[in-house]
């Protein structure tokens, strides 16, 4: 599980939704959550949660839709037989990423090189602190 510490920027709510947008580290990650009985406060510290599974990767020239997109160094890349792990580092700290091994050989990853790491914001979790 990925894990990231940072501060509520914003809320947003409509209807059953929430958006919540977090500081980490200068980086605003955009979380959605659906019905939440919480409470959450502008400045509150969290943490955010996503499976290595829900991080998704990209050439640094790729367009896409997600807000939480973000490039950073590959900094070490394990092959297994059918999937593949891609470790990113995000200011210091590890994001992983697994992904298909055929989708790495596509994408011709490498260690060192930049690559662009995203993931839905309604796959974030908030965790408070």
């Amino acid at each position: 599980m990925n894990k990231l510490t940072g501060f509520i920027q914003e809320i947003k709510s409509c209807d059953d939704i929430v958006q919540i947008s977090i500081d980490i580290k200068g980086e605003i990650f955009t979380s959605l959550i659906l019905s939440s009985n919480e409470v959450y406060k502008i400045g509150q510290k969290i943490n955010i949660l996503f499976k290595e599974t829900e991080v998704m990767i990209a050439s640094v020239s790729s367009k896409i839709s997600a807000r939480n997109a973000f490039i950073c160094k590959i900094t070490e890349i394990k092959n297994g037989e059918i999937l593949s792990s891609i470790s990113f580092d995000f200011y210091g700290d590890k994001i992983v990423s697994i992904i298909t091994k055929n989708a790495l050989l596509d994408l011709n990853c490498k260690e060192n090189e930049e690559f662009m790491w995203f993931v839905k914001s309604n796959e974030i979790s908030i965790q408070k602190v």
